[in-house]
């Protein structure tokens, strides 16, 4: 290459991709040939046990070495080592049309800032995915990521994508697994970059695939379930603790006739257990809030996360102590009546439910307030 700025880099995640690596490395120069683009193929090799590395290098391929094993390993240090204007990420399978360089670029020359590939319009190779990833794997993780953090696009797990390289900082990407995928893409709809997605073909991998379905699959979940936790936590939990909390305050003087039914004990029981439930998971919901605060997360899907995270952990531990001051009071008044009237009978379980409901939910609460300011001292010493 000539001493001019490059235009484009092409990226290749490898791991034991001999197969492929040859004749994806010649169709990355060649797209850029027919494309007029200045610009190199940059092959990330991710501590490959064969001869992936040396055939790169041979057919013409800029290639850097990352010890620690992982998809998004791989890539965060691909876009470290990137040095063209435009990033063009794809997998190093032979799957992925690299001949649309030229496409993605001139997308992102148009304004674009992330350039996003739909397997799912129309241009997929009969044979190229197996069933269950074509009609139950990713329409339901595509699904997911359009319902929690309320985007329109196809494929969100695409391999395929471009992206300009000044806006790598905006993403504050940190992933080292398959969830890097899940990530630059929330990440990148969360920062507001103008996004595009388009069509593109798919086709059968050559080679050894190295997703382990199941297991790659519940990460991509897990990570957009606490980076958007309102929809499975936050709301759920206010829901359940609330109704909870108001069928204790309804039987608080005892069994009560309610629609033509007589709710006694029973329902005082389940009333505690949806409080302590439903506090779990508001407090599994506000701690991973401020993870994903911690982790660049800007929520602009969500109104309820981006007040939780502004407002600290101060309200946790205003409501924590109330709450378990008002139980510790409730069982303190039972237990008084209770040796007033020298140990007799006692007959307190509506109030007993209630208590024991507040004093749980109240140590719950201090508890996650405590986890959210050991997560704002990491960042702060962080940053």
């Amino acid at each position: 290459m000539d001493g001019n700025p490059l235009k484009v880099t092409i990226l290749y995640p490898c791991l034991n991709e001999e197969a492929a690596i040859a004749d994806c490395v010649d169709a990355a120069l060649a797209a850029l040939r027919d494309a007029d683009l200045h610009g190199e193929v940059l092959v990330v090799d991710n501590a490959s046990t064969d001869a992936s590395p040396r055939i790169a290098a041979d057919h013409g391929a800029r290639v850097v070495t990352e010890h620690h094993r992982g998809y998004g390993n791989a890539y965060l240090r691909g876009l470290r080592e990137a040095r063209g204007e435009y990033v063009i990420m794809l997998d190093a399978d032979g799957t992925y049309p690299v001949e649309l360089t030229g496409e993605f670029v001139r997308l992102l020359e148009q304004g674009a800032e992330f350039v996003l590939g739909n397997r799912f319009g129309g241009l997929m190779q009969a044979d190229a995915m197996p069933f269950l990833n074509r009609y139950v794997g990713n329409p339901i993780l595509s699904g997911m990521t359009r319902l929690l953090f309320a985007v329109s696009y196809q494929d969100m797990h695409c391999g395929m994508r471009g992206l300009r390289r000044d806006s790598i900082p905006k993403l504050a990407l940190q992933s080292g697994g398959m969830e890097f995928a899940t990530e630059m893409v929330v990440k990148a709809l969360d920062a507001d970059l103008a996004t595009v997605e388009i069509p593109i073909p798919y086709r059968p991998r050559v080679g050894d695939s190295k997703l382990e379905r199941v297991r790659d699959a519940w990460r991509h979940v897990e990570y957009m379930i606490a980076f958007s936790p309102g929809l499975f936590l936050l709301v759920p939990g206010l829901c359940l603790a609330t109704l909870g909390y108001i069928i204790e305050l309804a039987l608080i003087s005892g069994p009560t006739r309610i629609l033509f039914r007589t709710f006694d004990v029973h329902a005082n029981v389940l009333g505690m257990g949806m409080a302590i439930v439903g506090t779990t998971l508001f407090g599994l919901g506000v701690v991973s809030t401020h993870y994903a605060g911690s982790m660049g997360m800007r929520f602009r899907h969500s109104a309820l996360s981006r007040w939780l995270y502004r407002v600290g952990d101060r309200p946790l531990r205003v409501a924590s102590l109330g709450m378990l001051g008002a139980g510790l009071l409730t069982w303190a008044t039972v237990v008084g009546s209770w040796v007033s009237s020298d140990f007799g009978v006692l007959s307190a379980v509506p109030p007993l439910t209630l208590g024991t409901a507040l004093m749980a939910s109240g140590v719950e609460l201090m508890a996650v307030a405590f986890l959210v300011n050991i997560i704002g001292r990491a960042r702060a010493i962080l940053d």
